[in-house]
């Protein structure tokens, strides 16, 4: 089996999105730390839900200027923390809608930053453990997250 997944609630158009999700079997959805809101985050995981697609959280660096797209200076401790609030978040939300988020993808910058610096993949790990010790967090092939 092929899982086909794609970064999702990290735009205004939810028709754009709509279309996309008849395509795909899990969903990354942006947390709103470097895209989203409570409302594209409900609107998103309806979407999935509604198509039997499974939902991860895709957190990122707290940085909506710049779209999570550069590396932000942040403590471990800062990095563990904000993963973790994303990730919640969106829980939060999905379980009301009576789903459950299955995995973790981090986001541009923080998802690269992690294959080259171990102290960040131990950061988000910290945060997803925190959240869930069970849960699947996606990393590059051969690269710290894979460890951690």
């Amino acid at each position: 089996m092929i899982d086909l997944n794609c970064d999702m609630g990290e735009l205004e158009d939810a028709a754009h999105e709509a279309a996309l999700m008849e395509h795909i079997t899990s969903a990354n959805i942006a947390c709103g730390g470097h895209a989203g809101d409570d409302g594209t985050m409900e609107r998103t995981a309806r979407l999935a839900l509604e198509r039997g697609v499974r939902i991860g959280a895709h957190p990122g660096y707290p940085d909506k200027a710049n779209f999570g797209r550069i590396e932000v200076a942040m403590t471990p401790a800062a990095i563990s923390e904000t993963v973790y609030d994303q990730i919640v978040r969106l829980e939060a939300i999905v379980r009301r809608l009576g789903g459950t988020v299955a995995y973790v993808k981090p986001h541009g910058a923080l998802y690269n930053v992690a294959v080259k610096n171990a102290a960040v993949a131990e950061a988000i790990g910290e945060g997803v453990a925190r959240w869930n010790r069970a849960a699947p967090v996606f990393g590059l092939a051969a690269s710290p997250m894979l460890e951690v």
